[in-house]
């Protein structure tokens, strides 16, 4: 009788920690892709919005060093979509200011006004991608822990000879790990199942962008350089405006 009940119970811890393993293991997988639909759109967001902001705000400097020392006023070490901008038509700038307004009697207070707007505009952009930027971190952090706990405690070819030991059918097994799997072997599943996220792979994939000063911390910043900008390129400032 003794023996019945130790069996059952052995049974039954043997099932439990089996199924703990494939409800963590969908955790974890269920997590991981909720973490690049947000990266996904986080890159969106940069690749788009930020993107188009910066774009404009570099049309209204022109020139490469007043980007450049705009871009390290914002605490970069990079100036992000360069290439993109030297690749702009003219068209292609003069339609990127379009939907910016710049108030002003005269056209290099226009032209400031302009630069401090499409700042504005960018910031604002900026705020967005910093919340979810934030919120991806979150998720990372969720889904580290989750593997990191998911390796310590459990290993897949131990839980296959529990499986096996319960006398489920092969197609019960299947159901659990997966079709991919020959549940007729027990050699090697550990890896043929691993958790395979490169955590740090993901992290180099999210744009760095982590803090730029709000307008009114910049404008008398924003001033000058679009000073220094409208006189040096008034005639190519004066048919972009």
């Amino acid at each position: 009788m003794s023996h019945d009940i130790d069996k059952a119970l052995a049974y039954q811890v043997k099932k439990e920690i089996a199924q703990r393993y494939f409800r963590l293991r969908k955790l974890i997988e269920d997590d991981s892709t909720n973490l690049q639909k947000l990266i996904k759109r986080l890159n969106e967001i940069y690749q788009n919005d930020i993107k188009k902001s910066l774009l404009r705000i570099y049309s209204l400097l022109i020139d490469e060093e007043l980007i450049k020392e705009f871009i390290l006023k914002l605490g970069l070490t990079h100036i992000p979509f360069l290439k993109e901008f030297k690749n702009l038509s003219y068209e292609e700038k003069k339609k990127l200011l379009k939907d910016i307004e710049g108030g002003g009697w005269f056209k290099i207070g226009r032209h400031s006004n302009k630069i401090l707007k499409s700042y504005e505009d960018f910031y604002r952009k900026w705020q967005k991608y910093f919340d979810l930027r934030e919120e991806v971190f979150d998720e990372l952090a969720i889904v580290k822990e989750e593997i990191e706990h998911f390796k310590k405690n459990y290993s897949l070819d131990e839980i296959m000879h529990f499986l096996k030991g319960l006398n489920l059918e092969e197609e019960a097994m299947k159901a659990s790990l997966g079709s991919g799997i020959d549940v007729k072997k027990t050699n090697s599943l550990d890896s043929e199942m691993a958790i395979d996220i490169d955590l740090k792979k993901i992290m180099e994939s999210i744009p760095k962008l982590d803090k730029i000063p709000p307008l009114e911390e910049i404008s008398s910043i924003l001033k000058k350089l679009a000073r220094r900008a409208y006189l040096h390129h008034k005639k190519d400032i004066s048919k972009l405006i």
